[in-house]
């Protein structure tokens, strides 16, 4: 016992400096953002598919050595798609991904614990020229309404994002705001803070 304690207290200063030398290396790095594009039209039929895109570069900027490296392991991009409803008092919006049936064109796709009927988690794949890393998500509609797909940190690429759809489910309590329930969980956004929501019809 008494040798393994002590081979414990030999190795516990190198673990804290491994540790300290990831957790520095880390705070170097200078992580790019999702640039994202869906299918420009405001309204879709049942038989459409409706395509969300997302890129990032395959490098970033460390500052430790003051130049761009490759990223082995880029992050994932998530998003929301969330049906609009009959305002309540805190929200206009539900958890919407069974409304669709999801296709895979690029990359790959997981649900998130948090909401698995609001929230997804994109996986991109390294393309070809290894300058980006990609992934392509196609959205099947199988129920009529209007829609909201909202990124938490993307850049989202569309200039027309058919605010005025939104018009039509003002929340009285939260004026000029979304309220997404997820799952039983509402959040807030207000409108003219983001633009990172892209809204649509399937009739």
């Amino acid at each position: 016992m008494f040798k393994n304690l002590l081979k414990f207290i030999v190795m516990a200063p190198l673990l804290m400096a491994t540790t300290c030398e990831d957790d520095l290396e880390e705070n170097t790095i200078v992580y790019n953002v999702y640039k994202t594009q869906v299918t420009p039209e405001y309204s879709f039929s049942m038989n459409d598919t409706i395509w969300i895109s997302g890129k990032i570069s395959s490098k970033v900027y460390d500052e430790a050595v003051n130049d761009s490296i490759f990223l082995e392991n880029p992050h994932t991009d998530e998003f929301s798609i969330h049906k609009f409803i009959e305002p309540t008092e805190a929200s206009n919006c539900k958890d919407a991904v069974d409304a669709f049936e999801l296709i895979i064109n690029k990359g790959q796709l997981s649900f998130m614990p948090s909401c698995e009927n609001g929230k997804l988690k994109a996986f991109p794949e390294l393309e070809n020229n290894n300058d980006y890393y990609s992934y392509r998500i196609g959205l099947k509609p199988n129920t009529n309404g209007d829609y909201v797909i909202s990124w938490p940190n993307s850049m989202l690429q569309n200039f027309n994002r058919n605010e005025f759809i939104i018009d039509n489910y003002p929340i009285e309590n939260h004026p000029n705001q979304i309220g997404f329930n997820s799952c039983g969980t509402v959040s807030w956004r207000y409108l003219n803070e983001s633009d990172k929501e892209y809204y649509f019809t399937v009739e």
